[in-house]
């Protein structure tokens, strides 16, 4: 095995050169670059690997750990490495449960050069697509096809990079801070395409650019709708942070689309760039701690075996988020697709909601509600039933003596529902009980995930004393 077999399942690479065993381009399984990607088979025998995207590259062992989601002993053995010996006084490994090995990245931010320049590049950009107006053959036009309105565009700050003379536009990569690439003896040049610029802020402050190439000038070497301008960060693109529930999709601009559909229902969106990404650590911590994501990333079937990449890549997420659920678009692959086919994305969205987001649907959809006992009862009642199908009674011990402010949460929310019901205030009893499932979720999980008990002899005078039956338990 190398890097370039298993890359292959992640997607296409293209053989660009013959020399020293060879190179391929293709695209970035991490940061979704298309042609920035590089791989050199038999580098160091098992092949090396970078991405000029997201900096990040290494051998066939980084590999299997940063893509395939390895522990460094997990990677060795796939290749069939000895690990290095263990240190005295170090605490050995104990094997995580599947799943857990898996850690959300931390993106480095662009250097203070590359966002000085990219600032100035995304607001002239942004003045562009202002400038050509809404008709036909203009940007907004392009948008408003895909259901995007003005108001929408320019909350996102999107953009229009016309060029220099109707062809793409080229500047100096070490203007940038960006490192000096030589290419037959000359220097490589920053490419900016003509194309749909969308960039992305985290906090604040601008993170990457991405820049969205028209079919019409695509060309074999770039055949891909999306160009990340180098030098980008790879944080996952988010629409309103501080929602209480998320919609997963894998292009910025169905994210946008989204976004402006559910306004006002307390929903966010996020664009993961591609269906195998995964979300970077603040967007994980925001997901982490919702009460609802729908996971609606492209549905298509890839040519000629009728896999279907969005619903495979759904079983990390329903593995990762106990309360996520899997919902592609009605019609179409992508919620574009479902807007121009006539598709309402805001009932799709609506509809699969839990019942907490149609009673309270944030200040434009603010319901009044009655308090109902009976229904009230019910409520409570259906709840107990999906917490009992899932925590089991076991996990409530271990939780007590080892992780007791977890129990101390739910005992908090259980005392929270009283009081709603007895304030006869059904929002907040619904709310409190959509609180009390997603708590009930993280425990077991903290339970199902819980170091191992390793059981140790009685030693006296140091001799062993066990008969078979009298083993101690130790938690390491």
């Amino acid at each position: 095995m190398n890097v370039l077999e298993s890359a292959e399942k992640h997607g296409h690479y293209k053989k660009v050169s013959s020399r020293k065993g060879g190179e391929y381009h293709g695209p970035c399984p991490m940061c979704g670059g298309n042609d920035r990607f590089h791989i050199w088979p038999e580098e160091n025998g098992t092949g090396g690997w970078w991405c000029r995207g997201c900096n990040k590259g290494g051998d066939l062992i980084q590999w299997l750990i940063d893509v395939e989601g390895m522990t460094f002993p997990e990677a060795c053995k796939a290749v069939g490495r000895d690990l290095p010996e263990q240190q005295e006084g170090k605490t050995p490994q104990v094997k995580r449960p599947a799943g857990d090995n898996w850690r959300p990245s931390i993106p480095a931010a662009p250097a203070d050069l590359w966002r000085e320049h990219a600032e100035k590049f995304v607001e002239n950009c942004h003045q562009q697509l202002l400038a050509r107006g809404e008709e036909p053959g203009s940007p907004l036009h392009y948008l408003a096809g895909r259901g995007i309105k003005k108001e929408s565009a320019v909350a996102a700050r999107l953009g229009w990079n016309a060029g220099e003379k109707d062809k793409d536009a080229y500047r100096a990569r070490e203007a940038w801070g960006l490192e000096t690439i030589l290419k037959d003896n000359k220097k490589k040049k920053l490419w900016l395409p003509i194309g749909l610029v969308i960039p992305n802020y985290v906090d604040g402050a601008l993170r990457r650019v991405r820049i969205r190439i028209p079919n019409e000038r695509r060309t074999p070497d770039f055949s891909t709708p999306y160009y990340v301008v180098p030098g980008s960060g790879s944080d996952t693109y988010v629409i309103a942070p501080g929602a209480k529930a998320f919609v997963i999709v894998e292009a910025e601009l169905d994210s946008i689309l989204v976004a402006q559909e559910i306004e006002g229902l307390n929903i966010g969106a996020m664009a993961m760039g591609n269906n195998s990404a995964k979300p970077t650590d603040k967007a994980y911590a925001l997901l982490d701690a919702a009460l609802h994501i729908s996971v609606a990333l492209d549905y298509d079937l890839e040519a000629g075996n009728n896999k279907n990449p969005g619903g495979s890549s759904w079983l990390w997420w329903r593995e990762h988020f106990p309360q996520a659920e899997r919902w592609p678009v009605p019609v179409g692959k992508d919620p574009g697709d479902a807007y121009k086919a006539g598709c309402s994305i805001r009932e799709w969205i609506k509809e699969n909601l839990p019942p907490i987001f149609h009673i309270s649907g944030g200040k434009k959809e603010k319901a009044k509600v009655t308090f109902n006992s009976d229904r009230a009862h019910h409520l409570v009642q259906h709840s107990q039933g999906r917490i009992g199908a899932e925590f089991k009674s076991e996990g409530w011990q271990w939780l007590q003596q080892n992780r007791p402010q977890v129990i101390q949460f739910i005992k908090a929310k259980e005392d929270g529902i009283e009081a709603f019901f007895t304030a006869e205030d059904e929002q907040g009893l619904t709310w409190e009980l959509q609180v009390l499932e997603a708590a009930y979720k993280k425990a077991w999980k903290i339970y199902e995930e819980r170091p191992p008990v390793i059981a140790r002899c009685k030693m006296e005078g140091g001799d062993c004393v066990c008969c078979g039956n009298c083993r101690e338990s130790e938690e390491e």
